[in-house]
This record gives C-alpha cells, sequence and structure tokens, in this order.
C-alpha cells in the first residue's frame, strides 16, 4: 500500500474535479430550461454522468493502489521510465491533441459541428496510430451521421450547421 503513489493523488485529483462539477460548475455554467420533459434530453444530464463519472474512476483508481497489490511488474517498471526522446515524443504528441481540440472550436462554426467533429477524430486516431484505422475511419463518418439524425430527426434537437456545409 504506497499512500504517496502518483495514481493515488491522481485519483483524488480526479475525485476532486468531478466533484467542482457536480457542486459549482455545472450548476453555475450549464443552464437547463424547466420545459424539459425528457430527463436525459436537459442540457446538464452529459455533464452530471462524465461527473458521476470522474468521481467513480477517481475512487476506483485510489482504491485499487491502496488496497491493492503492491507487486510491480517488469513491464510496468519500463513504463515509468522515458528517455529523452519519448518523453519529447509524448509531449509533441499531447500538443497535437491540444492543437485538434482547439481547432475543433474554430471548426464548428465554419463546418458544422458533424463534419468537423468527424475530421477531429480521424485526426486523433490517426495522432493515436490506431491499429484499426479503416474502422476508425469509418466511425468517424458514421457516428457522427447517426447522431446528427438522433439529435435532430428524434429529439428535436438543433445542431451547430457550418457556414459551408449543411445537413438537411
Amino acid at each position: 500500500m504506497k499512500l504517496h503513489s502518483k495514481d493515488v493523488w491522481l485519483g483524488a485529483g480526479v475525485v476532486t474535479f468531478g466533484v467542482f462539477l457536480l457542486v459549482y460548475a455545472i450548476p453555475v455554467f450549464v443552464s437547463s430550461p424547466s420545459n424539459v420533459r425528457v430527463m436525459f434530453l436537459s442540457p446538464t444530464f452529459w455533464p452530471i454522468i462524465i461527473a458521476w463519472g470522474a468521481i467513480i474512476t477517481g475512487t476506483l483508481l485510489i482504491v485499487s493502489r491502496v488496497f491493492g497489490p503492491t507487486v510491480i511488474s517488469s513491464q510496468e517498471a519500463e513504463v515509468g521510465d522515458l528517455g529523452h526522446d519519448e518523453t519529447i515524443y509524448a509531449i509533441v504528441r499531447v500538443a497535437a491533441a491540444a492543437a485538434i481540440m482547439t481547432g475543433l472550436v474554430f471548426a464548428i462554426p465554419v463546418l458544422g459541428l458533424v463534419l468537423a467533429s468527424g475530421l477531429a477524430f480521424a485526426l486523433i486516431s490517426a495522432l493515436i496510430m490506431t491499429p484499426r484505422p479503416i474502422t476508425a475511419l469509418l466511425v468517424a463518418i458514421i457516428l457522427p451521421l447517426v447522431l446528427y439524425a438522433f439529435f435532430t430527426h428524434i429529439a428535436g434537437m438543433a445542431l451547430p450547421q457550418g457556414r459551408y456545409f449543411t445537413l438537411p
């Protein structure tokens, strides 16, 4: 049992972030109209699910490190010892992911949510070098279209359309 393990502190940070979302961020920054009849159509539904997911996963991480076995395999020992080149490569990949997410924010008004999110998914899949690039490409195309069809035609919620690309 290592209470000073980085994973314990990471779990505590994730739990704290989840509690912050539930107690302050969601009630203050996410407005929910009172006329929403179906709970899962409320704008606060998914943020609350994500906050509880963070709390649960952070708690599970803490519990697994505090009460789990303390044996470290040779593979886990090697993962913690990144060389200088691997560290730079990891930083570049994180920076590229941040650039893709920032680009997504700016691309949504121009391309629309469906096309921009599909493109961002494809770029992230390429960045992480997915072992199944064809499957990732199909998901990048099909998933945004299915979600668009659900929210627009079934749930009756409009998704952001782009200036140059609009869907029916």
